[in-house]
């Protein structure tokens, strides 16, 4: 097995996020249409259109390594037992494909000055996201994984503490669903999803689930996350199986700019709606410029991801500040901030609808 510390230390600039990710979206056209440019909104507070990245921002980390204890630890229980490819090849593999791709790129990481270039470099690499897919799909990682095996590894993880939720998630999604049943009489609310490039809807639905009991009451956490749409790969065992009880839909995520589509494609319907993306690393870019508000995660030591999207921002001559210190409340035009946690988040968007 590896960690994520040895695989930064071979690619410095290599977000975790990327592995092995999936994204596109087959709903939605191929073509990406231009970003929306900035523009000033309503002074009345709207409907908060509120998607939330998974790895790295609902978590403090990212989940792929324990997402594929699942699928060794289910090959090992088996008898005879399997031997499956190990991961660090198929790592090894992409880390090869990225390493020579980034090599002969251009322009260069220090050229690229526009959001137009950076969104360009991100959706270069669908072929190399498509291979990754491909070799752990062919290699076997998950085969016969059922959705139990998902949920009790998913327990399992979050009561040992090595996936853990970022602070103030709970209280977040308890206050936006009930807010919505509330305000949404008025035109006003917060709808939640979720929208990730990792593997699984059933692992993010399992987390979730297990996760945010500590916040919430145990007995209304499920009735809770039936109001939380997911967005997301599913591993094949499960996507084979009919559709169970998780809200939102299963799709192939491989590029940044698949992934803004995505977006697009859930808040195309509601034009009115103040669009809130949080992410944390470069595969959020284009989304998070996309929105009426990007927040961008951001750790007291700021993480390889953090680190990466933030140089990018800076790069990109994008002023990126705290959301505390935002003046007001009503959002003037579209613009990127940062904050601390969900916390943060709250007090912002409680604060817009209340204006």
């Amino acid at each position: 097995m590896f960690t994520t510390s040895q695989l930064r230390n071979r690619i410095s600039h290599l977000p975790v996020s990327r592995l092995f990710s999936q994204k596109f979206c087959p709903f939605l056209p191929f073509l990406r249409p231009p970003l929306r440019t900035m523009s000033t909104l309503p002074s009345a507070p709207r409907q908060i259109r509120l998607i939330l990245d998974f790895d790295g921002t609902i978590t403090t980390s990212d989940t792929l390594a324990p997402l594929s204890r699942i699928g060794y630890n289910h090959a090992a229980s088996q008898s005879p037992s399997h031997t499956l490819t190990a991961w660090s090849e198929i790592v090894s593999a992409y880390l090869s494909d990225y390493s020579q791709h980034a090599t002969s790129y251009t322009p260069t990481a220090e050229e690229r000055t526009t959001l137009a270039q950076e969104a360009a470099w991100l959706n270069s690499l669908e072929p190399i996201e498509r291979a990754s897919a491909r070799r752990a799909v062919e290699a076997g990682i998950w085969d016969d994984v059922t959705r139990e095996e998902v949920e009790a590894a998913a327990k399992r993880e979050v009561g040992e503490g090595t996936v853990r939720l970022r602070r103030g998630l709970g209280e977040l999604m308890e206050w936006a669903v009930k807010g919505s049943e509330q305000q949404g009489r008025m035109g006003r609310g917060v709808e939640v999803s979720v929208l990730s490039v990792n593997w699984s809807r059933q692992w993010i639905w399992s987390i979730l689930r297990n996760g945010t009991g500590s916040s919430v009451d145990g007995g209304h956490t499920i009735e809770m996350l039936k109001k939380v749409a997911i967005f997301a790969n599913e591993l094949p065992s499960i996507a084979a199986l009919p559709g169970g009880d998780i809200p939102g839909t299963s799709v192939e995520l491989r590029t940044s700019g698949d992934k803004l589509r995505c977006m697009q494609g859930q808040t195309s319907a509601s034009n009115s709606a103040f669009v809130v993306y949080v992410g944390d690393s470069a595969t959020d870019l284009e989304c998070l410029a996309e929105a009426d508000l990007g927040i961008c995660m951001r750790d007291e030591k700021m993480g390889s991801s953090q680190k990466e999207l933030a140089e990018i921002l800076e790069r990109l001559a994008i002023d990126v500040q705290w959301i505390g210190e935002e003046k007001s409340q009503i959002a003037d035009e579209k613009r990127i901030v940062w904050a601390r946690d969900f916390g943060d988040v709250k007090e912002w968007l409680a604060k817009y609808l209340q204006t």
